[in-house]
């Protein structure tokens, strides 16, 4: 029987000041020698680094463009063809999960909303790479950073994960005009063994933004998270999650969704980002047991 994979690869948020020496390393606000570097307040009473321990078949890596030299849609495009080419030559050619840090997401740039204008160039980057938007695509997330930069990290393995859409919303792929010329390039989930990777999951049901409330988009938010596991797995729920990363765009709602979150997941780390709709109060990621 193969052992268990998923404590392998299971995230863990640990003190910044003692971070283990045998994982790979994300840091958030202070830098932290050795680690991917996203620039990002923590909030919290400590500062925390994500900890991923993996091991042969899944390939963690990044790449940083911290100032930008040609337009944002090429950027995102010649970083993601980039990416797929050193995964494929690695023998790691599935992505699983991919995090995207976009500076200033939601400022307009051409014309445009800087998100829409990183989801063409992730678009086209995949569909000259032969990926099927239904079949292909990696659970992800894209929040914004300070300044006008990007930050990509990602996991990748030797074999295929399973893409999980939720039936609550439209699958992003589909999204109609409105929300860009390319449709962002993502599942709502990936199982891959016994784990999974809920996507960056806010207040969206279809494909709108609901409420404008923040304690009741993090009730939609919730229900959206559990909707995903149950459609992964026949027991799934926020009890199969084992951490989670919480990002919010006013930092003055982090005392409240703190204490909602209280208990709910077991590694939990929370971030001041803004998010990919302007009208979005917070994001949720997760990593869950099959």
């Amino acid at each position: 029987m193969r052992p268990s994979v998923l404590d392998a690869i299971l995230p863990v948020y640990v003190s910044a000041a003692r971070p283990p020496r045998d994982a790979r390393l994300v840091s958030f606000g202070e830098r932290v020698e050795g680690s991917v570097h996203v620039p990002l307040r923590q909030l919290g009473r400590e500062p925390l680094v994500e900890a991923w321990r993996l091991d042969d078949d899944v390939l963690f890596g990044s790449m940083s463009v911290e100032q930008e030299t040609q337009p944002l849609a090429q950027i995102a495009h010649d970083v993601y063809a980039r990416l797929i080419a050193d995964v494929r030559a690695a023998g790691h050619p599935y992505f699983l999960r991919m995090w995207n840090h976009v500076g200033a997401i939601n400022e307009l740039d051409e014309g445009r909303e800087r998100y829409q204008l990183f989801c063409a160039g992730r678009h086209d980057a995949f569909v000259e790479a032969g990926y099927h938007h239904d079949v292909d695509l990696p659970a992800a997330s894209a929040v914004g950073t300070h300044g006008h930069g990007l930050v990509v990290y990602f996991l990748a393995s030797r074999e295929p994960g399973v893409q999980v859409e939720n039936p609550r919303q439209v699958a992003a792929y589909d999204y109609p005009p409105q929300y860009g010329p390319k449709s962002p390039s993502f599942s709502r989930a990936t199982i891959w063994r016994d784990t999974i990777f809920v996507s960056g999951t806010s207040s969206v049901v279809g494909h709108a933004t609901v409420h404008a409330d923040v304690g009741a988009q993090l009730d939609e938010t919730l229900r959206n998270i559990e909707t995903v596991l149950r459609r992964a797995t026949p027991n799934g729920g926020l009890a199969n999650i084992a951490a989670a990363k919480t990002y919010i765009r006013r930092a003055a709602d982090s005392e409240l969704i703190a204490r909602r979150l209280e208990g709910v997941f077991p590694s939990h780390l929370l971030v001041e980002a803004d998010i990919c709709r302007a009208d979005l109060l917070l994001e949720i990621e997760a990593v869950a047991r099959v």
